[in-house]
């Protein structure tokens, strides 16, 4: 099943103050540039040697599915929700990993015409999204380990 954690991603209410803190903390630089993707995520991906260890990532806007988990997220000790928001893992079957969460109750989700990646919908892991990938697959560029 699991072959690798490809990298985590970090949910910040400031981006820049997000990856000055894990590039101080742990020497970490970056991997790519400041990107904003699809989803409405402004993110960059901070590693060790190019290989990725953390995404840090803000919503570009409230509306966005990872700016309405930092607005549930919000409490006295975490006053802007931030926190872990995924775990990237290499599995050596996609198909039968996803199977094998479906016959557990989990929710997945695929993406259309894409079969080397899917995701683990967060009610089904306590709020922690899971993304899934293939081993071997470089769809995300920056972000494989390499073995």
């Amino acid at each position: 099943m699991i072959t690798n954690i490809r990298y985590a991603g970090v949910m910040v209410d400031d981006l820049d103050e997000g990856l000055q803190i894990w590039r101080d903390l742990f020497d970490l630089e970056p991997v790519n540039e400041i990107t904003t993707n699809q989803y409405g995520v402004r993110a960059q991906m901070l590693g060790v040697d190019g290989r990725p260890f953390v995404e840090v990532m803000t919503p570009a806007d409230p509306e966005t599915p990872i700016g309405r988990q930092m607005e549930e997220r919000k409490n006295a000790k975490n006053p802007k929700g931030e926190g872990v928001y995924l775990i990237a893992i290499e599995v050596d079957d996609l198909e039968a990993t996803l199977k094998h969460i479906e016959s557990k109750g989990g929710t997945v989700i695929r993406s259309d015409g894409t079969v080397s990646i899917a995701w683990v919908h967060p009610l089904s892991t306590k709020m922690v999204f899971i993304e899934l990938s293939q081993a071997g697959f470089e769809g995300v560029p920056g972000t494989r380990i390499p073995s």
